[in-house]
């Protein structure tokens, strides 16, 4: 499947995206759900993440970029592992899911610097924010709304985000805007769609879905693909990773990039990860 077939089956789902970042606009601005925490209790999750994978491959030549960084032509998924480098870095979560409150910081460093991201607020994406199984097994619901879902699946063919994973389990994930710094500047983002200068946010804290080879497989071993293996990806239980993106919000044209429309993306996996959960009266 060339590059051009993987993007009409991923546009669709990306189109909505606008509207969630006028959302993430307005959210700025309005009080967090801290109103709707459970008052007999606090419940904090705490993700430690380090030695983080960036996947990105520019495949052509560059026809645009933001403060030196190329934004297209870029692969952000590289199945084949090619293009899916080691970098040092480490990444930090936070958060009360009950009262979508928290905290995500990271840094890492690339071949055009060091970088550093923080998130401090969390809205609901525009399309579904998991498929949870409820009671037995074989009976699952989308779940909507929730800015900080735990124990959902996402993406594979959950429709809960788009096919260019495996169907993951997560035991928290987040959305929202954030902010990034690259040599100690601003980072902004440039494009339409906004939330300018913020970027729309995205991690997942999953099961292992990359193996050593950064490589993303199917359940027979071969390269994973959004076309004929969307229900047969292949996902490690003793295994625990964190993904963590930032990008703009669908712009009206195509781009050269995969996922498209998006002008922008950018894709880190940390391999390295430790959770503690906590609940207190």
């Amino acid at each position: 499947m060339n590059l051009l077939d993987r993007a009409r089956i991923l546009r669709f789902l990306f189109l909505g995206a606008a509207v969630a970042a006028l959302a993430l606009i307005v959210a700025l601005w309005t009080p967090s759900g801290a109103a709707e925490a459970d008052p007999g209790g606090h419940l904090e999750y705490k993700v430690n993440a380090h030695s983080p994978r960036l996947n990105r491959e520019v495949q052509g030549e560059v026809i645009d970029s933001v403060m030196g960084v190329p934004a297209q032509p870029v692969d952000s998924f590289v199945w084949d592992g090619v293009g899916s480098v080691p970098i040092r870095g480490s990444a930090r979560l936070q958060i009360d899911p009950v009262a979508n409150e928290g905290v995500i910081r990271a840094e890492w460093s690339d071949r055009h610097g060091n970088w550093r991201f923080e998130q401090t607020s969390f809205f609901a994406p525009d399309h579904a924010d998991g498929l949870r199984v409820v009671g037995a097994a074989d009976n699952t619901e989308l779940e909507f709304n929730d800015g900080v879902p735990v124990n959902v699946y996402l993406h594979g063919n959950t429709t809960a985000g788009g096919p260019v994973l495996p169907t993951i389990f997560n035991h928290i994930a987040t959305w929202g805007p954030a902010r990034v710094w690259l040599n100690g500047e601003l980072f902004e983002n440039p494009y339409d769609g906004g939330p300018p200068p913020m970027w729309v946010a995205h991690t997942m804290t999953t099961v292992g879905v990359r193996q050593p080879d950064g490589t993303v497989r199917t359940q027979n071993g071969d390269i994973f693909n959004a076309g004929p293996n969307l229900t047969e990806g292949a996902t490690d239980d003793t295994d625990m990773e964190f993904h963590l993106v930032f990008h703009d919000a669908p712009g009206p044209e195509m781009t050269s990039n995969f996922p498209p429309p998006l002008s922008f993306f950018y894709h880190l996996t940390f391999e390295d990860v430790k959770m503690e959960v906590k609940h207190t009266e």
